[in-house]
């Protein structure tokens, strides 16, 4: 993962006590970024963006498909089942929380896929991820600036991509994660986020799954929670 330089040289400029900065960054987490295939994102096909799959779920349309086999172990601290696919289903027209908007579908090692339409090939690369909104606490009485931190500078840490496995979520409004009543000794994690826009019909946003890590271990992925926000 990309060095943290700028993090730290930030929040010097800031005046937030070195130390804290230090503990701060022991809270950081690798996650697997999927972005197209250019001059930032040189590694291994892991997945696809768009396009029409023969496994369907109707009235969701195909967000994107990971290929767990394609994920190192270590480009996440979750417990991602070490092959098959992922699927992520999602109608991004009507994203209310009470409805049925979204669904993954977690096909075993040795099952095809069969694409057609025109889908975009996502490589990986592993990159640092830190939470873009902190919150001031006795363990880290800066911990809003260092969110502020994080989001001021993480484009020169690491690319992003169209698809974030694991890290943390990006956050704008309410974070998915620890809010909506999750309790935190469930160990919610972040599954998926997936970058919407143009491509699906959409405003530019983000649809969030996040997943208890002992159901994600069991590979219950139904019961997976989505939430979808955008900056506005």
């Amino acid at each position: 993962m990309a060095a943290m330089d700028p993090f730290r040289d930030e929040a010097r400029r800031r005046g937030i006590p070195q130390d804290e900065v230090e503990r701060w960054l022991e809270t950081v987490r690798p996650c697997a970024a999927l972005d197209a295939a250019d001059d930032r994102a040189g590694g291994p096909v892991a997945g696809l963006l768009g396009g029409r799959p023969d496994v369907t779920v109707p009235g969701k349309p195909l967000l994107a498909l990971v290929d767990l086999a394609a994920i190192p172990a270590d480009a996440t601290d979750i417990p991602l089942p070490p092959d098959g696919t992922l699927l992520f289903f999602a109608d991004l027209e009507d994203t209310d929380p009470d409805e049925d908007w979204h669904h993954v579908v977690h096909l075993p090692a040795g099952t095809a896929v069969t694409m057609s339409g025109e889908p975009t090939e996502l490589r990986l690369k592993v990159e640092p991820s830190l939470p873009n909104r902190g919150a001031d606490s006795a363990a880290f009485p800066h911990g809003h600036e260092l969110g502020s931190v994080w989001w001021e500078t993480n484009n020169q840490m690491r690319d992003g991509g169209a698809v974030q496995i694991g890290g943390y979520p990006w956050a704008w409004n309410a974070d998915p994660v620890t809010d909506y009543d999750h309790d935190p000794q469930d160990d919610w994690v972040l599954l998926a986020t997936i970058s919407s826009g143009e491509q699906f019909g959409s405003d530019l946003g983000k649809a969030t799954w996040v997943i208890r890590r002992a159901d994600l271990a069991a590979c219950h992925f139904d019961r997976a929670e989505a939430y979808y926000d955008s900056f506005d």
